[in-house]
């Protein structure tokens, strides 16, 4: 037990065995913030006042204050259940923007950089275990990546979109697996001013229709069907036959005179759909 100083009531001699022998005396504010000094005392009113306090490990709820106050420790270790609660609304940090951090008992490392794997940081950090395929499962939600490379298979719930650029399968199909599945254009021409459209209808005029459209190349593979005899009647039809492209402006679809090829079947005013391939 401490020897009583008389003269001081607030100081004492020491503790028995150490090397802080004399009078001790309370601490400053300064002081009591600064958390560095270690042979001076420290007021509850301290506590209270202060924005923050040093300790080898957090105190007690209620020590010198009746409201939790911040804690600085360089450890936290616990050997059995620990919960990390905060208060209703309140914000919770972890780490800082140059530390490292480590989950699950993996060793701490710094947060991977934004153009990292997913997968690796996720490891890294200890938020998942590395190895083996996993599989990127978004419950319905939208992806959009710039560029999705190297990859096996991607499988879509509902939509895969490539809002720019092309859906590519560089060595592969595309397969149609069930009843009822086909190709969809969302724009389609119903006249000889296609614009830019891969796709449409037209109806022959003295057996000929001129297309214009972007779409075309010099190298395009162009698909020709008559949906129907429009007007024709009675009169013999042609056979459909691509007769010139322009790459960029347009091409001509001709129904030909069976029985001379360079003439068009002039009474062949058929509906024809197109269809360029490139």
């Amino acid at each position: 037990m401490a020897n009583l100083n008389l003269r001081n009531p607030n100081g004492y001699d020491g503790q028995p065995g150490t090397q802080y022998k004399g009078i001790v005396r309370f601490a400053t504010d300064v002081e009591a913030l600064a958390g560095i000094a270690n042979n001076v005392a420290v007021t509850p009113a301290q506590m209270q006042a202060g924005t923050a306090a040093d300790f080898a490990s957090p105190p007690v709820l209620g020590f010198g204050s009746t409201t939790p106050r911040p804690v600085h420790a360089t450890t936290l270790d616990s050997t059995g259940l620990t919960s990390l609660a905060t208060g209703a609304g309140a914000v919770l940090n972890l780490g800082n923007s140059t530390g490292t951090i480590g989950f699950f008992g993996v060793a701490a490392a710094a947060r991977p950089a934004a153009t990292a794997d997913i997968k690796d940081g996720l490891a890294l950090m200890g938020l998942l275990t590395n190895g083996g395929a996993t599989p990127l499962n978004l419950d319905g939600g939208a992806l959009t990546a710039g560029t999705v490379a190297a990859v096996t298979t991607i499988t879509a719930g509902t939509t895969l979109t490539a809002t720019l650029g092309n859906i590519t399968a560089t060595n592969g199909n595309i397969v149609r697996g069930t009843a009822g599945n086909k190709d969809v254009y969302s724009s389609v021409a119903t006249t000889i001013t296609a614009g830019a459209n891969s796709a449409g209808t037209v109806t022959l005029v003295a057996g000929e229709a001129i297309i214009s459209t972007t779409a075309v190349t010099a190298n395009s593979q162009i698909r020709i069907y008559r949906q129907g005899v429009g007007a024709t009647g009675a009169a013999a039809m042609g056979i459909l036959s691509i007769l010139t492209r322009s790459a960029g402006v347009s091409f001509t679809v001709r129904s030909c005179n069976p029985a001379d090829a360079t003439a068009a079947q002039a009474a062949d005013v058929s509906v024809i759909a197109w269809e360029i391939v490139n």
